[in-house]
């Protein structure tokens, strides 16, 4: 792709990576349409370029091939990994926390729920509430 920035064509297009050869071309006949330098608008003639760098690359299958080959998708981040938004309430628990760990704080404090036999008496404590 031409630009000075190469850019993920499926991104340009608005496209997902399973993307259909028609859904390629539906999406690159609306951005055409919408950067067309005849339309206007400051920078349609760059946008417009970018499009249609994008669809080239993506509708022929072999270069299509050869693009997803050099440039994987990019892995999301578990909760494993330094700075993952993502944990487990407790050891064993189903629950997920959203949100960053503190570092100073210990595991065992971050769990609202000591232990599972406390979890268990306030479960039994508001199942007899509401009979």
């Amino acid at each position: 792709m031409t630009g000075r920035e190469p850019q993920d064509p499926y991104f340009v297009l608005g496209v997902a990576r399973q993307a259909s050869g028609e859904e390629i071309a539906r999406a690159y006949r609306r951005a055409a349409r919408a950067s067309h330098p005849d339309g206007g608008g400051a920078g349609s003639a760059e946008r417009f370029q970018t499009v249609s760098d994008a669809y080239q690359v993506l509708r022929d299958p072999r270069r299509r091939a050869v693009y997803d080959r050099s440039h994987p998708p990019a892995r999301p981040r578990t909760a494993g990994t330094p700075g993952g938004s993502v944990r487990y309430a407790a050891p064993g628990s189903q629950h997920l926390v959203l949100g960053r760990r503190a570092e100073s704080e210990p595991a065992h404090a971050r769990s609202p729920v000591g232990d599972v036999e406390e979890m268990f008496r306030l479960a039994l404590s508001m199942l007899r509430a509401n009979r």
